[in-house]
């Protein structure tokens, strides 16, 4: 099945849910919103009956995963370049190439970061389960439709070679870094740094 339109619903509402106001997303409401992402992110029927309820149950996910990380204090999600390298956040991706699949994998390295913090109870901005739950996304993106992102070919190959973990944790440092340069060394434990998207 093509993931088109999953992607294209993915992107559209994690570029659009930081403009819509609605209440607030409890952690229940995440963890169920992971269930569904997993559940039918890589375009099979487990989880629905139709290629559209997949894709309409990704969107919802989508979105609640996005709003929980933006507004929670239970989770720390860094999406800066350093943790999201495929996917500019304070740019966009709508002219990037093979926006839809980046669309798709922010919302998958979104699912894994949140449900690994919310298991463990333990605010962590590292991005390693989140790069882990994108690259399972990827590989089955590359599969089905033979789509190549060079930002997530990179992570790929370090998985690959089990160097995953610790380019994370390198990531993380850098990312500390680029905060504590723009907003001095307190800013790494605010609140207000639970999205990160630093230049």
């Amino acid at each position: 099945m093509p993931l088109t339109l999953l992607r294209s619903c993915a992107a559209a509402l994690l570029l659009a849910a930081p403009l819509c106001a609605s209440e607030t997303v409890t952690r229940e409401q995440a963890l169920d919103a992971v269930r569904v992402f997993d559940a039918n992110a890589l375009g099979n029927l487990t989880g629905t009956a139709t290629p559209q309820q997949a894709s309409d149950a990704v969107a919802k996910a989508s979105n609640t995963l996005l709003r929980f990380a933006l507004d929670s204090d239970d989770v720390v999600v860094d999406l800066g370049m350093d943790s999201v390298p495929w996917c500019d956040v304070k740019r966009g991706i709508a002219d990037m190439t093979h926006s839809g699949e980046r669309g798709l994998l922010l919302a998958a390295y979104l699912s894994g970061s949140v449900k690994s913090q919310l298991q463990s109870g333990r605010r962590d901005p590292n991005p390693y389960a989140g790069w882990t739950a994108m690259l399972r996304v990827y590989r089955a993106m590359k599969v089905r439709e033979d789509v190549a992102v060079p930002e997530a070919e990179v992570l790929l190959a370090k998985q690959r070679d089990g160097t995953l973990e610790a380019f994370a944790a390198e990531a993380l440092n850098r990312s500390k870094d680029k905060l504590s340069r723009a907003y001095g060394p307190g800013a790494q434990s605010t609140p207000q740094t639970a999205v990160t998207s630093v230049p």
